[in-house]
């Protein structure tokens, strides 16, 4: 029997390594596995795939996620290609490629083509006839322009401008494969992807795929080999698949649990640790005055029901407790409020982190009560929150309810009355 999501006690997902598993899953030590029982502790409004198709909002968003991975993780250079690849996708499947597959079904297997990395661009020309994709001049293979554009159009496909605004509400749920902000109004736009050349797949090939490259993704080196050996012969999306499936895998498996790991957080390091500790005083407190009140000026002096004056000491501390150890901070959830997070100090017009300069200063701006807040604009985040909310006062209700049931019956107290 399954029970209601209300009453299924939230645990946040553990931490997983994204570089750590991806060596293990090169080197044979583990399979690409599921996310396994981590996924039950993410909402299903929240999973990745509703990410990618931006129909979340902040802190949860699109642009959120790509800000993680770029400050935290350090990983952005794989959904940079998984948004590359979908938009390729899409414009395939609109005949903005030329669908020439005839190549495609006849490809060799790594181990028995001929072609190697050091020879993609040389072989460019010759594949221009029969490559099925829109082909450039020789002149414009070699210009930076197109890097720049490839790059790009990769920036438009995670744009901040796909953010939900805070009148009105989320974004209406779009597309990102063909999305394309309009700088002239505030609104998001879907724009025609426009036609993908030849030489823009060269240079993906040459940011993602060639070991050593400025971007290079952490795949097999077999998978890695047969889709270089297999895009010589065609320009179909199925060459590239493999390579995409890899990277969705270690999205969804180490990236997205830990996303959601630390955006289900509501404060600092700090303002947690802060918010922990006063739970763990007051916890300390509840006990003090039972003690003090059953042998204070001597034992039996009171009667056994001022027992209850440790029940809101109790309930408080341990809810503040409970609320710390799943890394939010129980005010905050009150009023669905939040404080910065952790890619959110960045600026990323200039990669630095926006803080004082005065160690101490800087210190205190990251505590609850002088760091700016904001409101959590995911609905079902805030319901996630709103859910932790109710199950720590249950939980700090039901360890102050069972101290004073273990105290009340003590011989301690006065007798007869």
């Amino acid at each position: 029997m399954r029970l209601p999501s209300w009453m299924t006690w939230y645990k946040k997902p553990e931490y997983r390594d994204i570089r750590a598993y991806g060596d293990e899953v090169i080197s044979g030590k583990r399979s690409m596995s599921p996310a396994g029982r981590a996924s039950c502790s993410i909402p299903g409004r929240l999973r990745l795939e509703r990410i990618l198709e931006n129909k979340t909002c902040s802190p949860m968003s699109l642009y959120d996620f790509y800000m993680y991975l770029k400050y935290i993780e350090f990983s952005a250079e794989n959904l940079e290609f998984y948004m590359w690849f979908k938009n390729y996708e899409a414009a395939y499947a609109k005949g903005l490629v030329a669908m020439d597959e005839k190549n495609y079904g006849s490809m060799d297997n790594v181990s028995e083509s001929s072609s190697g990395e050091s020879s993609l661009k040389q072989n460019n020309n010759n594949n221009n006839n029969t490559n099925g994709i829109t082909t450039v001049d020789e002149d414009d293979e070699e210009d930076p322009e197109i890097a720049r554009e490839t790059l790009d159009r990769i920036s438009r496909l995670i744009s901040v401008d796909a953010l939900c605004s805070s009148k009105s509400g989320c974004a209406r749920p779009v597309n990102p494969v063909i999305l394309q902000a309009n700088k002239s109004d505030s609104v998001v736009e879907l724009a025609k992807p426009g036609p993908v050349t030849r030489s823009e797949l060269d240079t993906v090939i040459d940011l993602f795929l060639v070991p050593g490259a400025e971007k290079e993704l952490n795949i097999p080196p077999t998978l890695r080999q047969q889709a270089i050996a297999d895009l010589h012969v065609s320009s179909h999306p199925a060459a590239l698949r493999p390579v995409a499936d890899h990277i969705y895998g270690l999205l969804r498996n180490c990236s997205h649990r830990n996303f959601v790991r630390l955006g289900v957080g509501n404060g600092t390091f700090e303002t947690i640790c802060v918010a922990t500790m006063l739970g763990i005083v007051c916890t300390i407190a509840g006990f003090i005055v039972i003690f003090a009140r059953g042998f204070a000026p001597y034992r039996g002096a009171h009667t056994r029901w001022e027992t209850f004056a440790a029940w809101p000491l109790w309930w408080l501390g341990v809810s503040l407790i409970l609320s710390g150890l799943r890394g939010s901070c129980f005010f905050l959830l009150l009023f669905s409020r939040r404080q910065p997070l952790p890619w959110e100090r960045f600026d990323d017009s200039n990669s630095k982190l926006t803080s004082a300069s005065n160690p101490v200063i800087r210190l205190l701006s990251r505590l609850m009560i002088f760091d700016r807040k904001m409101r959590v604009k995911e609905k079902h985040l805030r319901r996630l929150q709103q859910k932790i909310v109710a199950q720590s006062l249950l939980g700090g209700a039901l360890f102050a309810t069972s101290g004073v049931l273990l105290f009340i019956f003590l011989p301690m107290w006065q007798e007869g009355v």
